[in-house]
């Protein structure tokens, strides 16, 4: 599985979102199936019609936009 965290450079909530991410798969056991990347490019966001971050992408699908998960509804998605 892929995740992308977008979110704009130095948006702090984007940078904690990302890594309570990187610990909820740590603690899941699943750091070797999941690959999780930050997406900070302005213009790469906005090609993907992003109007207002944090956004995570599993995959390809949005799961999240806009709001910070919380942990129970990360680890719902990557069951």
């Amino acid at each position: 599985m892929k995740i992308e965290v977008l979110g704009a450079s130095g948006c702090s909530t984007c940078s904690k979102l990302k890594e309570n991410i990187e610990k909820i798969v740590s603690e899941m056991g699943k750091s070797s199936e999941v690959e999780i990347v930050k997406i900070e490019d302005p213009v790469e966001i906005a090609k993907r019609g992003i109007m207002k971050t944090p956004v995570v992408v599993a995959d390809g699908e949005v799961k999240f936009k806009g709001k910070v998960p919380s942990d129970d509804e990360i680890k719902e998605f990557l069951q």
